[in-house]
């Protein structure tokens, strides 16, 4: 080869050095950037859904056909996928919706309140509570306390829904025979007016107003009508039969 001919073909290898090292002289060519994108994904456990824990006011021993009854959480429920729905249940048949239904028991018995809590899954769960409903009837011991209070009477009452019959036979103490009616009501008061007989035609009106204690044992008031009164009174029975 001649010296003209190495010195072109050394010039030749000298540009195509020069075009591989610098910078691409047209897009996709040179270094090339490789950008990655990761996706993570984060499970959250759901908590278990709890029902809470159900109340009743008044407390205490419902007094039938009187006692309207207000249900609702003392402690919420909780867990699961909110909002959470309610179905109640008040073991005599009656059903009702919400988160505190009002229920008035027409028979009297032993039930069981239960409410039924779903969240937005349809996954439930459950809470109860027993609910026990009585009467008046029965024989209540009256004694008295004031200035002219009469002797102790025994009563005999019949209830009848809200209504009561009454009757006094008590010729120890003097006052007779007696006899009237009145009505229960929520929560748990009772009033009844009496007619008592002497003797014929002699006549007088005694009117009796009070409240019953949760177990429907005791029913303290004032009474009115006797000589001297009004006075207080308190009647007691053995216990709130069914």
């Amino acid at each position: 080869m001649s010296v003209r001919n190495l010195l072109l073909f050394a010039l030749l290898l000298a540009a195509v050095s020069i075009r591989c090292a610098g910078t691409p002289s047209k897009p996709g060519e040179g270094t090339v950037s490789i950008t990655q994108t990761t996706t993570t994904t984060t499970t959250t456990a759901i908590p278990g859904l709890n029902a809470g824990v159900i109340s009743k006011s008044p407390a205490g021993t419902g007094l039938v056909a009187a006692t309207a009854f207000t249900f609702q959480f003392a402690t919420s429920p909780s867990g699961g996928v909110p909002p959470h729905t309610f179905a109640w249940k008040f073991g005599d048949g009656g059903e009702a919706g919400g988160d505190a239904p009002v229920h008035l028991y027409m028979v009297t018995g032993d039930f069981t309140a239960t409410v039924n809590v779903t969240d937005t899954r349809g996954i439930s769960a459950q809470a109860s509570i027993p609910v026990s409903i009585r009467s008046v009837t029965g024989r209540w011991n009256l004694t008295f306390e004031g200035g002219g209070a009469p002797a102790a009477e025994q009563m005999d009452i019949v209830q009848d829904g809200t209504a009561v019959a009454a009757t006094i036979n008590d010729t120890a103490n003097a006052l007779g025979f007696g006899s009237g009616s009145g009505s229960v009501s929520n929560p748990r008061s009772m009033a009844i007016s009496m007619t008592f007989r002497v003797g014929t035609p002699l006549a007088f009106a005694v009117t009796y107003v009070g409240r019953i204690d949760d177990t429907l044992t005791t029913w303290t008031g004032t009474v009115s009508g006797y000589t001297g009164c009004p006075c207080t009174f308190t009647a007691r029975r053995p216990a709130a039969s069914p």
